[in-house]
């Protein structure tokens, strides 16, 4: 059995690099014929960028097709234009949000299925809600942090001006539960104890009353 040379190999390689690469190109154009086009608005998109995953409902319908920064006098906004297979509709109350696949995975446009009875047109927009910013939680975080080691620190300068009266607190409430566990130990061996002390209780008050 003749061995193949290694310029058939190579050659044959080429050819199927070029087979893969015009498949995936006549599926995108045709993807790209059977589109249509709708926007959102983003304060920040954060890794999003072009041919990112549109999903709707979780269900991959098309790509991100363009990016570009919309500047208005008091912010400045990332206009995302979404190009969307015709088979999928999306209603005029569905919402536009930045997700990601798995913990660090790659980040996509979800589109929640919404309930209105019309549906965005070839042009449209669709009304978006921005990702929380790791920044700012970042900053929330150590505002919280700030806080609690205010409030301990005030605990501790609380604790230390007051010790003697602390101490003395901590000491009738292990005094008063030492002796609430005698008692009911108490009880459980003698239960007819109880029952004396209702009876002499009883006499007590039949004496006031005979007064």
């Amino acid at each position: 059995m003749k061995k193949f040379s290694n310029e058939v190999k190579t050659g044959l390689v080429i050819i199927m690099a070029i087979l893969v690469g015009l498949f995936f190109w006549l599926r995108t154009s045709n993807f790209k014929s059977d589109a249509y086009k709708i926007k959102t608005y983003f304060s920040h998109a954060d890794g999003i960028k072009e041919n990112s995953v549109v999903a709707l409902s979780g269900i991959e319908v098309g790509r991100v097709e363009g990016i570009k920064f919309i500047y208005q006098p008091e912010e400045t906004s990332v206009e995302l234009v979404l190009s969307i297979d015709r088979k999928a509709r999306i209603r005029e109350d569905s919402v536009a949000f930045i997700g990601a696949t798995g913990f660090i995975g790659d980040a996509y446009i979800g589109i929640t299925p919404g309930n209105s009875k019309k549906f965005v047109e070839d042009g449209g927009t669709v009304t978006s809600e921005d990702p929380v910013e790791m920044r700012k939680l970042m900053k929330r975080a150590d505002e919280i942090s700030k806080k609690l080691d205010d409030v301990l620190g005030d605990v501790k300068t609380i604790v230390s001006d007051n010790k003697e009266k602390v101490d003395s607190i901590i000491a009738n409430l292990e005094q008063t539960s030492a002796n609430f566990n005698e008692f009911s130990d108490d009880i459980k061996r003698n239960p007819w104890k109880l029952l004396m002390k209702g009876k002499e209780e009883k006499k007590t008050d039949g004496g006031k009353k005979g007064k």
